[in-house]
């Protein structure tokens, strides 16, 4: 069950094997909320099984601002396990998710007899970090376009089919990501397939050659 998850990947199979005799596992159906901005925390690290989820900030306005998101291996809820403040973001399935709920008091006991485990938790957040500052930077310093073209470099890996292309991502998400309309985001998209530089499939953004610095 862990042994596609980073935080344990330092451990033994027979570590791992009797970690996950103290973690429930649930299933999620697409459009769940697990974790709400500014509720109490709940005491759980939350293990990615499977699927896939959204972490957005919202307003009393219902405005959105689009985090990140996460998949198979991804932990989340780190940040209120430690300081046991309100969360700070929503995470919402994208799709039927199983999640491994590790409670606060058996992952303490873990960290004190696998010191490496802290070790990645504590990469896991610097990381977390870097992205907010690095996305925090982008909407301060770069037009939409700019915002956009460094948006989906970040998110572009290699896929199964052997494509560079992000998972799948709608104009709405985009939009809430860069901090523009989604007519906006849909225009610069389309301007883009034309000039050869993307192609979309299945929501799914296709990069086909270098984006340039401008548009």
């Amino acid at each position: 069950m862990l042994e596609n998850v980073p935080l344990f990947e330092s451990l033994s199979p027979q570590d791992r094997s009797e970690l996950e005799s103290g973690i429930h596992t649930q299933s999620f159906p697409k459009g769940s909320t697990l974790v709400n901005q500014s509720d109490i925390s709940n005491n759980l690290l939350y293990i990615v099984l499977s699927g896939r989820l959204k972490v957005f900030m919202s307003n009393e306005d219902g405005r959105e601002v689009l985090l990140d998101f996460l998949q198979e291996g991804d932990t989340f809820g780190e940040l209120s396990l430690f300081d046991e403040q309100p969360r700070s973001a929503t995470v919402m399935t994208v799709e039927d998710c199983k999640i491994g709920l590790f409670p606060r008091t058996y992952l303490f006991e873990c960290l004190q007899r696998n010191p490496d485990i802290a070790i990645e938790l504590l990469k896991t957040v610097i990381k977390r970090m870097r992205n907010t500052t690095e996305q925090v930077s982008s909407l301060a310093l770069l037009d939409v376009y700019g915002r956009i073209a460094k948006t989906l470099t970040n998110m572009v890996k290699t896929q199964a089919d052997g494509k560079e292309s992000t998972d799948p991502l709608t104009h709405q998400e985009l939009s809430t990501m860069v901090g523009a309309s989604r007519e906006m985001v849909t225009r610069i998209l389309n301007d883009l397939k034309k000039g050869g530089y993307i192609s979309i499939e299945n929501h799914r953004i296709e990069l086909k050659k270098r984006l340039p610095v401008r548009w």
